[in-house]
């Protein structure tokens, strides 16, 4: 990991949180969240004393809020030897560190930053590179640089996980053979904090970093340790269970022996909030059952949470699971059944359909090449693949015409099929369903019985050995997976008609927020910039499910968007969804459309789009990525 480009730019970072430290004695500290700093007792002194906080050419005056008991005169500082020092800046005014509050393994990497008088007679930053070569009374022990004076109360950077997870305390002793030093654990700030106030703490910290994403960013470049979830998905979890209320230590230290069994270790530190749990159970060495501990415990407290946290905890648990075997079995353990397998795996058919695949057919974008596939509800097989180009408005005349009798003769087998369009961004709000069927009555639509969806054109035909596309294909396939068995209208964002931000603020949203599948438009992306942003974030993340109108609220001024047409469509589609599955979608939008032509529900409007991208509907040509499991149809 030594000199690894990440490394080092989260090294930068770590050097930019310092600050240097008058108090009780010389030594170093770090921001934490925002007015917070992080160092060791025997720097800042008792609670309550005054210290001085050198930091970017200023001086600070700051406060000892929280300190751990101090040493007797001449003695080492006993453990914890740790502090929190409070100073007044405007919010946002400096940079924080992560902490990262797991156990650090053996043999790890370690990068620590402070104070010190190398080359200089005045306090200068440094840095050092270490290993963990194990515990010492709780402490880190660390190995193979030096500790100089003056870098105590500094951060120590774990290169696994990209997060800080010790306070540099002491080198060793005089006359000791080898460098190095200890330093004490960031779980040891529990010890000196009252648990409303760590809880406290740890959301300022959290809120702090979805604020400034760039330390989570370059840590979630990081390789991801095998059996374990990935950072992004621990702090969703994180983020869903600080809405369960607070516990005690006994309650969450339940919990916790609930998920370890027989592999529990004493909890050394009091356990104060649900992510002490989560931390406690990533320490621990892997269970016979090939099962994360995270999703264990998701699914834990999911059985006696409130319904709406309950439903956010399984989603989360279907969508951090590292490999399709987990994810089946998050799914069996749901249904409270042992995992399908052997002769008596039967998944049900999916839904029957014709799929029209139109793609540009040169960069000038003005002709286009078109496939027609028949989905018989498990796999995809040709129609016809070969044909000449046509412009935009020939395509039109060619659908028209061929699509009513591919629509009759997939209903004399069986229901009314599906009709799935894959179309470039300029043709996707194209009018199919208020097509004609044709017949003896030229009155009836292709939308009023049979359900019509677009899809992405470019998604469809993303190439799983392209690193990026790989990304992409497995985002969208865990947010379909994790609609399975589940409600959508729980799952529903609404964009509101003065939107307004751009993409970086959409992904971090939908980043935050991984359990959400589908989006609620109030007009169509054709016509808004913004609309269309949210639409090309929403494809890059993998939302599968998106609804518009195409005539629906343009945003303007001087409207009362708290009842315009944008606003009377989010509701109605929540309604609709509320108790939907994600396969019955097509079938309740259809519904919706049919409503408001017949003039019963005309806030929904008879021009209504449906995007929806069953990532397994797609010629087998294009196979998804491994990560992704099996979709079925």
């Amino acid at each position: 990991m030594t000199g690894s480009p990440v490394i080092n730019h989260l090294t930068e970072h770590l050097k930019r949180s310092l600050v240097l430290i008058s108090g009780l004695d010389r030594g170093s500290g770090f921001f934490i969240a925002p007015n917070t700093i992080a160092t060791c007792a025997h720097v800042a002194g008792a609670s309550g004393a005054e210290v001085t906080v050198g930091w970017q050419g200023r001086s600070l005056a700051g406060v000892v809020r929280w300190a751990s008991a101090p040493g007797g005169r001449g003695q080492v500082t006993p453990y914890p030897d740790v502090a929190l020092i409070e100073v007044d800046l405007p919010d946002g005014g400096h940079r924080s560190v992560w902490l990262d509050d797991h156990r650090a393994r053996p043999n790890t990497e370690l990068v620590a930053a402070g104070h010190a008088r190398v080359y200089s007679s005045a306090p200068e930053p440094v840095t050092g590179w270490y290993t963990h070569r194990g515990e010492y009374a709780e402490m880190i022990r660390l190995t193979d640089d030096l500790i100089e004076p003056g870098m105590s109360g500094g951060p120590v950077l774990n290169t696994v996980t990209g997060g800080v997870c010790g306070i540099t305390k002491a080198a060793r002793m005089k006359g000791q053979p080898a460098a190095g030093g200890v330093a004490v654990p960031v779980r040891a700030l529990r010890e000196i904090m009252p648990a409303e106030e760590y809880r406290r703490l740890r959301r300022r910290q959290e809120d702090h970093h979805r604020r400034n994403r760039s330390w989570l960013l370059l840590a979630g470049r990081l390789p991801l340790e095998a059996g374990t979830v990935a950072g992004w998905a621990e702090r969703e979890l994180r983020l869903i269970l600080g809405m369960l209320p607070a516990a005690g230590h006994d309650e969450l230290f339940d919990d916790y022996l609930a998920i370890a069994g027989d592999r529990a270790v004493p909890v050394s530190h009091r356990l104060h909030d649900h992510g002490d749990v989560v931390a406690e159970l990533a320490g621990l060495p892997p269970a016979d059952e090939p099962f994360p501990d995270l999703l264990a415990y998701a699914l834990h407290r999911a059985r006696s949470a409130d319904p709406r946290i309950a439903a956010q905890l399984t989603q989360w648990a279907l969508m951090a699971a590292p490999s399709p075997d987990e994810r089946e079995l998050v799914q069996s353990r749901l249904a409270g059944a042992v995992p399908a397998g052997g002769d008596g795996d039967q998944r049900p058919a999916g839904v029957p359909s014709v799929l029209v695949h139109v793609r540009p057919s040169g960069p000038d974008r003005q002709r286009y090449r078109c496939e027609i596939w028949r989905h018989d509800g498990d796999d995809l097989s040709p129609v016809e693949t070969e044909g000449p180009d046509r412009s935009a408005e020939e395509l039109r005349g060619y659908l028209r015409d061929r699509l009513p009798g591919l629509i009759r003769r997939g209903q004399a087998e069986g229901p009314a099929p599906m009709i799935e369009l894959v179309l470039p961004a300029d043709l996707i709000d194209e009018e199919v369903e208020r097509w004609p069927r044709t017949g003896r009555n030229p009155w009836p639509l292709i939308g009023q019985k049979n359900p019509v969806v677009v899809r992405d054109q470019e998604r469809f035909e993303l190439d799983p050995v392209e690193p990026e596309d790989e990304e992409i294909l497995v985002n969208w396939q865990a947010r379909w997976d994790a609609l399975a068995g589940r409600r959508i209208g729980g799952t529903v964002l609404q964009v509101d008609c003065d939107e307004r931000r751009d993409e970086t603020a959409l992904y971090s949203e939908l980043e935050l927020h991984t359990v959400l599948g589908a989006v609620v438009l109030p007009d169509t992306p054709r016509q808004r910039t913004a609309l269309r942003t949210v639409l090309d974030v929403g494809l890059y993340t993998g939302v599968p499910i998106m609804v518009w109108r195409r005539s629906g609220c343009g945003g303007g001024d001087g409207v009362d968007h708290d009842d315009c047409a944008g606003a009377r469509l989010a509701s109605a589609v929540r309604g609709a969804l509320a108790e939907s599955g994600r396969d019955d979608v097509p079938e309740q939008i259809m519904r919706l459309r049919n409503q408001a032509a017949a003039g019963g529900q005309p806030e929904c409007g008879n021009d209504l789009v449906l995007f929806w991208d069953d990532p397994g509907r797609r010629p087998r040509r294009s196979p998804m990525t491994a990560p992704r499991g099996d979709a079925g149809g």
